[in-house]
């Protein structure tokens, strides 16, 4: 077996699909939404950069998939109306997953995404750009110093490696 190509949710939209049966991991990213936005805002107050650049490693597609996006977004907007020093110009987004993730279905969700955000941030939304970006976490994806926040929800089941210095049970 192939992991890089043959290890994916279900895709489409069908009954067993993962866009259909996700819930768990959406209480599980509920449950930690406070210190996400946390984070956020720490990173943004910490950019000296007109554009923060936010990537979800294992994003896979469904309901979840755009979670890390609708947050940084809220969290910026509502940052940048309140004149705190969060305040970056555009907002950049990579969504990581496996080549054989359901992108298709992400990349057809987006313009919903974006209607539907834009609707409940009765705000100026800061300009935002999202992308795919298959791949693996055990390969570089992005060059040094490119990326300021890494988000990864439930998916320490999925590693398919010991990560180094854990080897040997010695921790």
């Amino acid at each position: 077996m192939n992991i890089q190509r043959d290890l994916h949710m279900a895709k489409g939209e069908g009954e067993t699909s993962y866009v259909n049966n996700s819930r768990l991991q959406q209480k599980a990213l509920l449950e930690t939404e406070a210190v996400l936005e946390k984070a956020v805002g720490e990173v943004c107050m910490d950019l000296h950069q007109p554009a923060m650049t936010a990537v979800d490693l294992g994003c896979s597609s469904g309901q979840n998939t755009l979670f890390l996006v609708s947050k940084v977004i809220k969290v910026v907007g509502r940052d940048s109306d309140e004149k705190s020093r969060c305040n970056p110009v555009e907002l950049q987004f990579f969504l990581n997953d496996l080549p054989g993730n359901d992108f298709n279905y992400v990349f057809r969700s987006l313009e919903r995404f974006k209607e539907s955000i834009i609707a409940e941030q009765n705000t100026l939304l800061p300009p935002f750009y999202i992308a795919g970006l298959p791949g693996t976490c055990y390969t570089r994806l992005f060059p040094r110093q490119s990326c300021h926040l890494f988000h990864s929800s439930y998916c320490l089941h999925w590693l398919s490696r010991v990560p180094a210095g854990l080897e040997g049970g010695s921790t």
